[in-house]
């Protein structure tokens, strides 16, 4: 999935208000921020990073103070899917081993 700079800004704004929170617009900053981060990161993992800081972020936030933290955050997103997937590969060796018997 490729996110534009304005999609990601509609993607905060999103998860903002499912989660209660409030996001703080910074124009014209938060776009090239926002356009910034697009082009950096991979859509997905940019996608599920930002639902990830909304949701462990207690009070107000701005674009660029993710994209002070973006790091952190996607390499937490790819570590969690990369655990999750050996999670369900270990799940599935199990079963195969246990259907096998």
């Amino acid at each position: 999935m490729k996110l534009t700079g304005e999609s990601l800004i509609d993607l905060f704004k999103s998860y903002s208000e499912k989660s209660s929170k409030l996001f703080i617009p910074d124009s014209p900053r938060q776009d090239q921020v926002a356009d910034s981060l697009a082009k950096h990161y991979d859509g997905e993992l940019l996608q599920k990073a930002v639902k990830w800081y909304i949701d462990n972020r207690p009070g107000p936030f701005l674009v660029f103070e993710f994209a002070v933290e973006s790091r952190e955050m996607v390499e937490k997103v790819k570590y969690e899917n990369e655990a999750k997937s050996r999670f369900q590969d270990i799940v599935a060796e199990t079963r195969k081993r246990m259907e096998d018997s």
